[in-house]
């Protein structure tokens, strides 16, 4: 468990290095699966930024196994998005389907984000879509 999350520690902050050295205070949005949610990320991460005098104010939508085929279909994790005003939303992935074979994620995993980044751009237009 140690390892997932220094792996998904590295990789939030590789990934966010703006949320890290803005001094200022955002809105993010997390969905993701049981990675982003027992390896506690959004409070990690608002944790880091709080250490260098930023204010991440957070909110998540994780349940275990969800796919963004899931979320995307998912009128709760619809709901939070909906709600509004983030400057970040970040999308995580079940954690195997990124490593198939590219027709597969061509067929699994892209039309799916980019609902899901379409839903995000309508109803928060000046946020940011990131994939982790």
């Amino acid at each position: 468990m140690k390892r997932h999350l220094l792996f998904y520690t590295i990789a939030c902050l590789a990934i966010c290095p703006t949320l890290l050295n803005a001094q200022q205070s955002l809105r993010v949005l997390f969905i993701g699966n049981s990675y982003t949610y027992f390896n506690s990320l959004p409070q990690l991460v608002a944790d880091m930024a709080f250490s260098t005098g930023d204010t991440i104010l957070f909110d998540s939508y994780a349940p275990g196994g969800y796919t963004f085929q899931l979320h995307a279909s998912d009128t709760n994790c619809i709901h939070k998005i909906k709600q509004g005003n983030f400057d970040y939303v970040i999308l995580q992935e079940q954690s195997q389907r990124p490593s198939f074979p590219i027709a597969q994620v061509a067929a699994q995993t892209f039309p799916y984000a980019t609902a899901l980044d379409s839903i995000i751009k309508h109803h928060n237009p000046c946020a940011e879509t990131m994939f982790l």
